[in-house]
């Protein structure tokens, strides 16, 4: 048993280690992987990814979970999850510490930021491409549209929104066919991590209006950093291995209370979801079948969905549309970036981490050659 937990340890750690895209990735390579081992079937962790999304938490650290489970049972998920972890924890406490001495101001480090903040934007909209192919009922469109009406339009908390979904999930599979900011000390804002592990659903994308609403602006009520800086923020965690929603929960965990609310953070965050996940996985077909699960789904899943439009449209704002003192200013080299980085991650023959890289370049490329004849 201990030589398996060992093995298990270090294959997971190995993989987030070496892994840069987030759940989506770890999950592929982590299915080749294992199946390689014998430890899971050809294509099981593939298939078993709608039931991870139903889970709130992080399909990374679910992943964790059930290998662990199957292979050691409880201790096997709790090790998982720690295995997978502690490369991003460990890594992002390093660059958030070191985070105010990067030359962000440097002409050729913003030119690489546009690159990969189209990279990012597009995967955000390949995202909701693919997730959008589940919306096909009438129910998943209303709830989507209402969704992204409340948190846009509304101002409605994030996690209202999202309890109200699935409350009115849960309701229709019983049905017959037919706020104001305010300052608070920071280490209070460890304990949203909570929140936010247990309303995570669908992947670490999703958190990202969490982020912004607590995190991000003059009215938020911790830290209060610029939206540029959130946006170099997100571009870092798609360029550092582990998940992105640990990653980004490291560094806001740092922020409020050093290392150590670095590491309470990132802990928080991955608690709820990890401690649901076993419970699922351990009745998975039971679980699968239950009637308020299906209705959780059915209203969550619309309303992640509307998250991930709200993060588009954020990130959008960032390289395609800025507006400044001078107005608003439109980047076409940008534009072409995001729909390349979206037809590449649709296409799912170049990696994300490729992606990435290839806008930045493309884009350092195009300020390279602007400086020469412009």
């Amino acid at each position: 048993m201990a030589k398996k937990v060992a093995a298990l340890f270090w294959e997971l750690f190995k993989i987030s280690l070496f892994v840069i895209g987030g759940g989506y990735a770890i999950i592929a390579v982590a299915d080749e992987i294992f199946a390689k081992k014998g430890w899971t079937e050809e294509g099981e962790l593939v298939d078993r990814l709608p039931v991870f999304q139903m889970v709130p938490g992080l399909i990374a650290t679910h992943t964790a979970v059930y290998v662990g489970n199957k292979i050691a049972g409880a201790l096997g998920a709790a090790v998982g999850v720690v295995a997978v972890a502690l490369p991003s924890v460990v890594i992002f406490t390093f660059v958030s510490m070191g985070y105010d001495s990067l030359p962000l101001g440097n002409e050729w480090l913003v030119a690489a930021f546009v690159g990969l903040r189209a990279a990012l934007t597009g995967i955000i909209a390949a995202t909701i491409v693919r997730s959008s192919k589940k919306l096909a009922s009438a129910f998943a469109i209303v709830v989507f549209a209402l969704s992204l009406c409340a948190i846009v339009l509304w101002s409605v908390p994030v996690w209202a929104v999202l309890l109200c979904a699935m409350l009115v999930g849960i309701s229709s599979e019983f049905v017959p066919s037919r706020g104001n900011k305010f300052q608070s000390p920071a280490w209070l804002g460890l304990l949203l991590f909570l929140k936010y592990g247990a309303l995570c659903f669908g992947g670490g994308f999703v958190l990202v209006p969490m982020y912004m609403e607590d995190f991000v602006g003059a009215a938020a009520p911790y830290l209060q950093v610029t939206a540029e800086e959130f946006s170099n923020l997100m571009a870092l965690t798609q360029m550092t291995p582990g998940p992105i929603g640990v990653n980004a929960a490291t560094f806001f965990g740092y922020r409020l209370a050093g290392v150590l609310g670095a590491i309470v953070a990132s802990a928080a965050l991955l608690l709820p979801g990890s401690l649901l996940a076993f419970v699922a996985f351990r009745s998975l077909e039971r679980f699968s079948a239950s009637r308020v699960v299906k209705g959780l789904l059915a209203g969550v899943r619309p309303a992640s969905v509307a998250l991930m439009a709200v993060a588009l449209w954020a990130f959008a704002k960032m390289c395609v549309v800025t507006v400044g003192d001078d107005g608003i200013a439109f980047s076409p080299v940008a534009a072409v970036l995001v729909v390349a980085a979206c037809v590449g991650t649709l296409s799912r023959r170049i990696g994300v981490v490729k992606i990435v890289l290839l806008c930045a370049l493309v884009s350092l490329a195009v300020h390279f050659i602007l400086r020469l004849f412009v």
